[in-house]
């Protein structure tokens, strides 16, 4: 389900805070500026999917930013895309997430561990990545 009141929020604060006039962006992307006022004020639905991954680019919005605003036109996360199929895992996680049995607090709770497992396996990554560099440096 789309939440029609999340894209034009989210793009505006993306395009407030990087200083970014509409008609400057519009151009940029190559809309009509009256087209972008009307969806920043929710009077248009979503644009169509090229349109919200050229105003990402144009953004320059990180991945997490531009997955953000995908998700609020309706569209499937680039960071899922990227994949190139379903992952068992995203279902597991989606899942429980979405189980109305768990209460609110423990399906953020079930986030926070997620998050946590995350982040540790990717400075464990790093870690490794930064040991063989400096194994090959000193080879």
């Amino acid at each position: 389900m789309v939440d029609r009141e999340a894209f034009p929020t989210l793009l505006r604060s993306f395009r407030e805070r990087v200083s970014r006039s509409r008609n400057n962006l519009a151009y940029e992307v190559g809309v009509d500026p009256s087209y972008l006022t009307r969806i920043e004020h929710g009077d248009r639905e979503p644009p169509r999917q090229h349109i919200v991954e050229a105003l990402a680019r144009a953004l320059r919005l990180t991945v997490p930013e531009r997955n953000r605003l995908l998700v609020a036109a309706g569209y499937a996360p680039v960071s899922i895309v990227q994949l190139g199929a379903w992952d068992d895992a995203f279902q597991a996680v989606a899942d429980v997430l979405n189980d109305l049995q768990l209460s609110q607090e423990e399906r953020d709770q079930y986030r926070a561990v997620v998050q946590l497992i995350s982040a540790r396996w990717h400075a464990a990554a790093r870690a490794a990545g930064a040991a063989l560099a400096n194994d090959l440096a000193t080879a």
